[in-house]
């Protein structure tokens, strides 16, 4: 009987239903029925099966083939002397490696013996890169308010535009000693040209209100302070904010014109300068109330910021007394160093004490060799003469690369806000007296030969860029009673640099012998072909340690600091509840800010003969500047006309807007009184 089509999907579904209810059903009984079963497992033992094996080769002690011969003996011993006893004392094991081939790809040694039939072993250099950024960003924009809060205070947030806008002026005035990092690798000998090429067509900025000093050449060379020649530079203890100077001798800090006087007398100065633990003071464990001390008198400090950025490398890699350049040798010494100081005070007392703004840079090289004595005979030349008997050969196979590149950058802005009025006998309030440090330190000792062969070019580049930008625009108001002193200047900013070299290089034209030697071991011979002739640098030696690199030696020492500070303060105190007759002191250090790079680079050597078989490019190049603006509207800043100009070194939406005279000043307090000062308006209500 046929159904409907209704009648008969439910038929199917109660079906499927039924069918589905089963299967569930039978899953639950087979996975009882398997767990039961897995219970009921017989684990018994397992027979043994007997296993017979047979070795037809016995194992005997390992006989690398290595043979040993002593190359000589020394007279009347009956002992060998070790052949890689070098004049300079330095000792490199004597074991022949036989008929032994070691292949280490881009590290691959093979080692030459001149004198018989051995290969002793000798060390090859290798590579060296060290890469550093250290970065500090610190936002102290404090806001104090003791009074009723009726000050208007400039946003710090147009403050920030203004100290964003200097950053971009500073960046432009170093524009044109400034250049990309030098890399190795396949170009590294054209950009180093193209580098050396810059460098001889730096000068010095146009921009309006920057004084700068470019110097090339032998005129960099030796030491010079803000462009002028020096027998000595200016001690960092010496030139110290006067708060800082206080604080390093034990006292609570001090500000004004009698400090900054202590501080110019080196009384105030500190030998040695002690650079403030940013964790001193973290740990109260035990603390009493003896632990706190406050001079007499009150104190308010918004500035007081030290920023440090440091460096030191002292290299000492890769050299030898004669060297063979088949390429091209490019040498660069180059010191970049930028101020920019901007310090416009409002409401200051107790006299101005005056900012230090330094650029100092040395570059020193001297001979490793000692100084001979005049009155001493010159002992006779010898007749002649040409390489020792004995010689042994490592090679690289690629590059040798001296790499260190540190960068160091400190950003802050400390635009303090207070309303400040007096209640107590002694009043410490400490808005500022921030400190941002980086610190590098980097001691590479390497290799020394006798003589190095270079298949391809020999740079050396040494490169210290430096900036600092202050932006320290402080005003002060009081009601009633003036403070002591108030002082928002007696700031720092200082660069120091220093390229030093012990070890001189001198050039000269590859001569036909060298030129054959660097071409035969290019092509893997294991001797030398020719004679170069002549060096008295090899005089004296039994072995002569030869290094063949075939692509470049490559050498950069490439370091930029950064300090950008911020430091615009407005304060306002309200005097009206300080007696005169209390006799109490009220000091306000807005300024006292330091800001310091700290560079060195000093590469030990020795002196060496250079034999070059393409061109010499050796230059050294001093770029000083700064821009000091303590003269403009203490109201505000136009830098419209030197924006302008930035342009042509900058792009133009890195500048940030301006900020014009249209700002406003802070304004005092109202007066307590709520009395209208119109004495008609009743009269005209």
């Amino acid at each position: 009987m046929l159904m409907d089509k209704t009648t008969e999907m439910v038929a199917h579904m109660i079906g499927i239903f039924h069918t589905s209810v089963e299967e569930i059903r039978l899953r639950e009984v087979y996975d009882k029925f398997k767990a039961l079963k897995a219970e009921a497992l017989d684990n018994g033992k397992i027979d043994a099966i007997a296993v017979s094996f047979k070795a037809g080769y016995r194992l005997e002690g390992f006989a690398p083939g290595i043979k040993y011969k002593p190359p000589y003996l020394e007279e009347g011993t009956s002992s060998p002397i070790n052949p890689l006893h070098t004049a300079s004392g330095i000792f490199v094991p004597g074991i022949s490696v036989g008929s032994l081939d070691f292949q280490v790809p881009q590290f691959f040694a093979s080692l030459y013996w001149g004198g018989g039939s051995g290969k002793p072993t000798l060390e090859p250099p290798a590579s060296v890169v060290v890469v550093t950024f250290q970065s500090n960003f610190l936002y102290d924009d404090d806001l104090l308010l003791q009074g009723d809060g009726t000050t208007v205070f400039i946003d710090p947030t147009e403050l920030l535009e203004q100290l964003q806008h200097y950053q971009t002026v500073a960046t432009a005035i170093a524009a044109p000693a400034d250049a990309e990092i030098l890399v190795p690798g396949e170009t590294a000998g054209a950009d180093a040209i193209v580098l050396h090429n810059k460098i001889g067509l730096v000068e010095a900025s146009t921009l309006t209100g920057v004084a700068a000093s470019v110097l090339h050449g032998a005129e960099a060379l030796g030491l010079h302070l803000n462009g002028e020649v020096v027998e000595e530079l200016d001690s960092l203890e010496d030139v110290m904010p006067a708060y800082h100077a206080s604080k390093a001798e034990g006292g609570e800090g001090s500000s004004g014109a009698d400090a900054s006087e202590e501080g110019a007398e080196g009384e105030s100065g500190a030998e040695e300068h002690d650079w403030p633990d940013p964790f001193e003071g973290l740990d109260n464990d035990g603390a009493t109330g003896d632990d706190f001390h406050i001079e007499a008198g009150h104190h308010i400090v918004t500035g007081g910021n030290t920023m440090v950025n440091e460096v030191a490398i002292n290299s000492a890699w890769l050299d030898a007394p004669m060297i063979a350049v088949m390429g091209d040798v490019v040498n660069l010494e180059v010191i970049a160093q930028v101020n920019v100081l901007v310090n416009h005070d409002s409401g200051m007392t107790g006299g101005p004490a005056a900012s230090a703004v330094l650029n100092g840079a040395g570059m020193t090289f001297t001979s490793s060799s000692p100084e001979e004595d005049e009155s001493e005979e010159t002992a006779a030349e010898p007749a002649g003469g040409g390489l020792p008997s004995n010689w042994v050969v490592t090679r690289i196979d690629g590059d040798v690369v001296s790499f260190n590149h540190v960068n160091q950058y400190n950003f802050q802005t400390d635009h303090d806000r207070a309303e400040v009025c007096f209640h107590s006998s002694n009043t410490y309030i400490a808005m500022g007296d921030n400190s941002l440090v980086n610190v590098a330190n980097l001691g590479e000792l390497g290799f020394g030969y006798d003589l190095i062969f270079i298949g391809g070019d020999m740079i050396s580049v040494n490169w210290i860029s430096q900036i600092n930008v202050l932006i320290d625009n402080d005003t002060v108001t009081y009601s009633g009673l003036s403070p002591s002193v108030a002082s928002g200047d007696d700031n720092l900013l200082y660069n120091s640099a220093h390229i030093s070299g012990s070890g001189l290089d001198s050039h000269d034209e590859m001569s036909t012998g060298m030129k054959g030697i660097s071409k035969a071991l290019g092509e893997g011979d294991e001797g030398f072909k020719s004679d170069p002739g002549y060096a008295p640098v090899f005089e004296g030696l039994d072995v002569l340690r030869v290094l063949y690199v075939e692509g470049d030696l490559t050498t950069v020492n490439w370091i930029k600091q950064t300090n950008i500070l911020g430091d615009s303060d407005q304060v306002h105190l309200a005097m009206d509840n300080l007696e005169k007759e209390s006799g109490a002191e009220v000091t306000v250090t807005a300024g006292s800010n330091a800001v310091v790079n700290l560079a060195s680079i000093n590469e030990y050597g020795v002196d060496s003969e250079v034999a070059v078989g393409g061109e010499v490019y050796d230059d050294a190049l001093l770029y000083q500047a700064e821009l000091i603006d303590t003269d403009a509207d203490p109201l505000g800043v136009d830098l419209s006309g030197l924006a302008s100009e930035a342009v042509a070194f900058l792009a133009e939406d890195m500048l940030s807007p301006e900020i014009g005279t249209e700002q406003e000043a802070i304004l005092p307090t109202a007066p307590e009184d709520t009395s209208s000062s119109d004495v008609m308006q009743t009269m005209l209500a």
